[in-house]
């Protein structure tokens, strides 16, 4: 029997015993994030441990393939169990250690030498390197989606359309307008103009800090994007420097009603209503 299926066998004989040493080391290190998560995380830890065992004495490309199908798969059962990719990379310094005690073990017993150690401490290093690869890709792909989700109802809620009377809504933007928001901002404002059945829409720029060119032209392109569905749309908190901003653009600017306040916009639409 060669050293390499040696080496894997005895692994096996102690993947429970790796497993659980692990599983102590990092329910001490994170108490609060992975201590409630044992029942599901120990099994993982066990079939870790097989897959290395396994690996090392596999070919390069065989080995591989059993990792990448491990790793994406607990990768993402991992990410839905809310634990962090931080702390579950901290572990592989642990079945370092662990397994690489059993090498050690195997190589005197066998009088291996320098070289043939080395290269079986090689192939130890490569398949972990796999491992944290194939494990980490769809945990930040799992983040990323979750971010990306939060993102998004974050936007939601910052074009927030208030109906202010039968046939007017008002649109009160907060912050910063960059290209993505400017997106949400078109669609709510679409969406809940036909919803509600809107003769009327205010946007309100009072809370916005910044009114640059590349703003005003996208509320140009709103503005005309209600129009196309009957809405007029009515633009307040008009700021001397936006009015400036305004002028330099070659845009139909002066066909939009105006104000300086949202309370001015509303006492007109009162009147005409």
């Amino acid at each position: 029997m060669s050293v390499t299926w040696q080496v894997s066998e005895r692994i096996m004989e102690q993947k429970e015993h790796i497993a659980m040493q692990i599983t102590k080391e990092q329910n001490k290190k994170y108490p609060t994030l992975l201590k409630d998560k044992t029942e599901q995380l120990f099994p993982l830890r066990v079939e870790l441990v097989t897959i290395y065992a396994k690996a090392l004495a596999l070919e390069e490309e065989e080995a591989e393939k059993s990792i990448e199908a491990w790793g994406l798969e607990t990768g993402r059962m991992c990410a839905r169990l809310e634990t962090t990719l931080d702390s579950m990379l901290g572990e592989v310094p642990h079945y370092r250690s662990y397994i690489g005690e059993v090498l050690k073990e195997v190589a005197m017993e066998q009088q291996m030498g320098v070289e043939d150690f080395y290269v079986l401490i090689s192939k130890l290093d490569h398949v972990m390197n796999l491992v944290v690869y194939y494990f980490s890709v769809p945990f930040v792909e799992f983040q990323t989606n979750l971010l990306e989700q939060s993102r998004n109802e974050i936007l939601e809620l910052s074009a927030p359309v208030v109906p202010i009377m039968d046939g007017v809504a008002v649109l009160p933007l907060i912050g910063m307008i960059d290209t993505y928001r400017a997106k949400i901002i078109m669609e709510e404002s679409l969406n809940q103009s036909v919803h509600l059945r809107l003769n009327y829409f205010v946007l309100d720029l009072s809370g916005v800090p910044i009114v640059d060119t590349y703003v005003i032209q996208q509320l140009f392109q709103i503005i005309e994007a209600l129009r196309l569905v009957g809405v007029e749309a009515r633009v307040s908190g008009i700021k001397p420097e936006i009015a400036l901003s305004v002028v330099k653009l070659d845009t139909n600017f002066n066909k939009v009603n105006t104000y300086s306040t949202l309370k001015q916009a509303l006492a007109d639409l009162v009147i005409q209503c």
